[in-house]
């Protein structure tokens, strides 16, 4: 009696865990998946302790590249760089929300995520404050981030200040944006081209020999992304040099008074068949990442058209006058 009762009492216990197993399978195939934060790519205690700071002026730096100055107000840092007697903002980040992109050029760029089938791994040429960087990162949690900066001061500052990281899929790089390009064949999804001096990227970051490199460092799918100020005879010769390169541009316009004006955003796919579809990519691609800025609607709001007609220059590592050709048309707005 005994022994029957033993295997009694185990038969029970197994079925009582088989039907307990089943009843956690139903329970997480019908649970919504929780979202779980990538690995953070920003420091919140330097942000905390930046946002406790006065107003005004925290640091200005001269390096052999920049005079950088960090400003603060209410929950915004901001990164400007004095050149020739103007002050150019470069980047800027709210304290308060590490979600938050409060340079609308920088909600134009995420745009590109919409082009390739997925976004892997992500290069940005020109770090700033780094708030472009770690937005991306924040939404792209399985994208490895490369942020490759000329100067060092910019890279400490970004540090310092902004609370930027170097994590397992974020580099902090120092050094020449075509130069990396050269050394380094890996591909990559997306490449952003945000490296500006004063007003505009220099040279040789924008001739047809450097955009034939970085088409050659996109992967199949992959798309570039240009941020540059229009206006000016070098905005027409950049198109034109960009046209000539890549068989498909799309632009995007957003209207930053806060950072000196208009910036257009060209994203140049590698394969311009991946650009058809560009609704539907748009929404899918925000229901997927769920950007605190809707891409979708970004993607429609501030699209504008490709000029029928471009009639700057063709830029060459041989023939580029940027500085002359960017005081054509360029108004400047000096500020205390």
């Amino acid at each position: 009696m005994k022994a029957g009762l033993h295997h009694g009492v185990k038969d029970g216990l197994r079925a009582a865990s088989g039907v307990l197993a089943l009843l956690l399978v139903w329970c997480a195939l019908l649970s919504p998946i929780v979202p779980v934060r990538a690995e953070e790519l920003i420091d919140l205690d330097i942000r905390a302790a930046m946002l406790k700071r006065k107003d005004g002026l925290i640091t200005r730096t001269e390096t052999v590249y920049n005079d950088i100055f960090v400003t603060k107000y209410q929950t915004l840092l901001t990164m400007t760089f004095h050149w020739k007697g103007y002050y150019f903002q470069e980047s800027q980040i709210n304290l308060a929300d590490p979600d938050d992109m409060p340079m609308l050029y920088g909600r134009a760029l995420s745009v590109a995520t919409i082009y390739p089938p997925d976004v892997k791994r992500v290069l940005v040429l020109g770090l700033g404050g780094g708030g472009l960087s770690s937005y991306l990162g924040r939404f792209l949690p399985d994208a490895v981030i490369d942020s490759v900066e000329l100067d060092p001061g910019v890279i400490d500052a970004a540090k310092k200040y902004f609370g930027m990281r170097e994590t397992s899929r974020s580099r902090l790089i120092e050094g020449d944006g075509r130069v990396f390009l050269n050394r380094h064949s890996e591909p990559y999804d997306l490449i952003v081209v945000d490296a500006f001096t004063g007003s505009y990227i220099p040279f040789h970051l924008m001739t047809k020999e450097f955009y034939r490199l970085l088409r050659d460092r996109l992967t199949p799918h992959g798309v570039a992304a240009f941020n540059i100020i229009p206006g000016t005879k070098l905005y027409d010769s950049n198109l034109r040099t960009l046209k000539s390169v890549f068989d498909r541009l799309d632009l995007y316009q957003s209207n930053d008074e806060a950072a000196g004006g208009r910036s257009v955003i060209v994203m140049a796919p590698r394969d311009p068949a991946d650009a058809e579809g560009l609704k539907e990519k748009a929404v899918a691609t925000q229901e997927r990442y769920k950007f605190k800025f809707d891409v979708a609607k970004l993607a429609t709001d501030w699209r504008i058209e490709l000029p029928k007609e471009i009639k700057g220059d063709e830029l060459t590592d041989d023939f580029a006058p940027v500085n002359v050709y960017d005081a054509f048309g360029r108004r400047y707005r000096k500020k205390n």
